[in-house]
């Protein structure tokens, strides 16, 4: 049975206000969306603590975000390369992400806006968590 040490209850961020952060990839599943296109769900974790999703849809119409991930994320893009990502790899990258606030179901939530290929000099300093 597992078992663990108790400390005071808190509670995990739902979300952060709207800006840019360094997150990581928490999880990364490969998928199909709703439409029927291969698809990769990336669970992130914000630097404060916060999860949230972004999805990397394989249709030409969205390469450009898959890139703009590649580039984050620090790997090398190179135009007109043929490139197979697996899921399973993504998972541990980190990167800095515009973020902004949505509403779904009646709560906020985060959404991915952008993948920033340079630091903001505010995160630099960032003692970020991993």
């Amino acid at each position: 049975m597992p078992s663990y040490k108790a400390s005071t209850p808190t509670e995990r961020p739902d979300h952060v206000e709207p800006g840019d952060y360094q997150v990581e990839v928490v999880d990364a599943i490969e998928t199909t969306s709703r439409n029927g296109h291969e698809m990769i769900e990336l669970k992130l974790r914000t630097s404060a603590g916060s999860y949230l999703y972004d999805f990397l849809v394989f249709i030409p119409n969205a390469f450009w975000k898959i890139d703009a991930f590649r580039a984050a994320t620090g790997e090398d893009v190179t135009p007109d390369e043929d490139v197979e990502i697996t899921a399973d790899d993504l998972i541990g990258r980190t990167g800095t992400a515009r973020l902004a606030l949505e509403e779904y179901n009646g709560r906020q939530r985060n959404k991915v806006v952008a993948w920033l290929t340079e630091t903001p000099t505010s995160l630099a300093s960032d003692n970020v968590p991993f």
